[in-house]
């Protein structure tokens, strides 16, 4: 364990935006959608690919830097990671004024499969950079981190899109992966004993870790929280625009409200996390997400134009969403004793959901609103066998 009282506040703050990267690279074009889709002329299902396709990348890329960061170092594989980041974003750019469509989702794979080495190697850092009570306390903040990543993504997309060119995003993003690849030499280096990597050892560490119950069923209640943001991200900015008539701006105006909804369901985590058990929060956090699916199923057979509806009761689900978060990615991070392993396939899993969802998402023969209802739904039956599987509302933990 590396002597905490080097890692200042700030420096700990820095970590958890490692975590964002990825989403904010997601997040920022989703204003855009409407106008992806006329400018490629994209028919049914095609556009969902531009979030499908980064999603796969960022599946498949949890199952990489594990490895990696065992052999050469959590950091190593970081930098590792950030440098394919923006080789894709690279990608994109020049797709963008060729208008290959092809390219843009070749680049957006490679730059996912980058900026997967995010999520991996900050849950590896937190949990041995800091003590255990540090470490919970830490991960209830990170849905405070993927608030103000993703909130800021989502209003600064939104402007780019209507009173500049959607594609300048990808300026932006290259500017920040500079920066956040340059912030990496903050932080001191954890791995204590190099695990040589070969195809034995990865498939043997990766089988060890999907046995592990507590690590699977964990895994997919996180993933819960994931398919919400990025079905949100894939369905509302098309149903803000045909039904809601929202402009690309407008709608990341409105988005500010599910922004307040995932700050609050940070601070409240916080608050939470040392007073109760996870199960219990747990518990409590599934129960409320069943009023924000009913409130959002009137709102579809209301047929009605509601903007203060329908952010209102998204922002409800993102706050009880965010509340089983850092609960569910604790049970699962710490599930067994190689962290690396156990970091990658939640990720793995969590991010195979999402990408399942999206997938599933575009090719439903449904508005994009009913589409979002059917989705959730789907999975939130799903984390809750899998919670039934574990017995989460009933332990001790």
């Amino acid at each position: 364990m590396i002597n905490t009282s080097t890692l200042s506040q700030s420096k700990i703050v820095l970590l958890l935006s490692y975590i964002t990267i990825a989403s904010i690279s997601a997040a920022i074009i989703t204003p855009g959608l409407p106008l992806i889709e006329h400018s490629y002329e994209l028919g049914h299902g095609a556009l969902e690919w531009v979030i499908s396709i980064y999603l796969l990348g960022y599946m498949l890329g949890q199952l990489i830097y594990g490895p990696l960061a065992n052999q050469f170092g959590r950091l190593w594989a970081l930098r590792c990671g950030l440098l394919l980041n923006l080789l894709g974003i690279l990608l994109c750019l020049g797709s963008i004024y060729s208008l290959n469509y092809s390219l843009l989702l070749t680049g957006r794979l490679i730059t996912a499969l980058g900026a997967a080495s995010g999520l991996t190697c900050t849950f590896m850092l937190l949990n041995e950079l800091l003590t255990k009570e540090q470490a919970l306390r830490a991960m209830s903040f990170t849905i405070v981190a993927f608030t103000l990543g993703i909130g800021a993504a989502v209003v600064v997309g939104g402007m780019i899109s209507q009173y500049l060119f959607w594609g300048d995003c990808f300026w932006l993003l290259l500017i920040h992966g500079l920066v956040m690849l340059a912030l990496t030499w903050q932080f001191p280096e954890t791995l204590t004993k190099s695990v040589k990597i070969s195809v034995k050892t990865v498939v043997h560490n990766y089988l060890h870790a999907i046995k592990s119950t507590q690590l699977v069923a964990a895994s997919f209640i996180v993933a819960l929280t994931s398919v919400v943001s990025y079905s949100y991200s894939a369905a509302a900015p098309l149903y803000a625009h045909m039904q809601l008539h929202l402009t690309s701006g407008g709608y990341g105006i409105w988005n500010i409200i599910n922004m307040v909804g995932m700050l609050a369901s940070g601070f409240v985590s916080s608050y939470l996390m040392p007073r109760y058990t996870v199960n219990s929060i747990l518990k409590f956090g599934m129960m409320m997400i069943i009023p924000c699916i009913v409130s959002l199923l009137l709102l579809y057979f209301s047929t009605a134009e509601h903007p203060y509806w329908f952010f209102l009761t998204t922002a409800l689900l993102y706050f009880f969403s965010g509340c089983i978060y850092p609960s569910a990615s604790y049970l699962a991070s710490n599930a067994i004793s190689d962290k690396a392993s156990a970091a990658s396939m939640m990720s793995f899993i969590n991010m195979g959901s999402a990408m399942t969802a999206v997938v599933m998402l575009g090719y439903l023969p449904l508005s994009p609103l009913m589409g979002l209802i059917i989705t959730i739904v789907a999975f939130f039956v799903l984390a809750n066998v899998m919670a039934g599987w574990l017995n989460l509302y009933r332990g001790k933990r």
